[in-house]
């Protein structure tokens, strides 16, 4: 599940993401991040994700390196359980500024 909205000061699109992000949800959280890139900073909010694996990993971290190649900003939020710590066991929790 992915919803979009744009902050109310217009400053960042915000994408709030939910389930389990796995290789099915891969392909369309990296083309959600990347066409929100295109508005500018993104925050993704992970409040209502309850798994995540490598693969939907890999599509945050190729959003952050899009970000950073633009530039623009690029953060993770509400990241919480099992979500933070592959996070922080992966070195993304650093990266994404959780």
């Amino acid at each position: 599940m992915i919803g979009q909205e744009r902050a109310a000061d217009g400053s960042a699109t915000l994408l709030h993401l939910g389930g389990e992000l796995d290789i099915t949800a891969r392909d369309a959280l990296r083309e959600t991040i990347l066409a929100a890139l295109d508005d500018g900073d993104v925050v993704i909010d992970l409040d209502a994700v309850t798994f995540i694996d490598s693969e939907a990993l890999g599509a945050l971290v190729e959003g952050y390196r899009a970000a950073r190649s633009r530039p623009a900003g690029f953060r993770v939020v509400n990241a919480h359980g099992m979500v933070a710590r592959v996070l922080k066991v992966s070195g993304a929790l650093e990266l994404f500024g959780a």
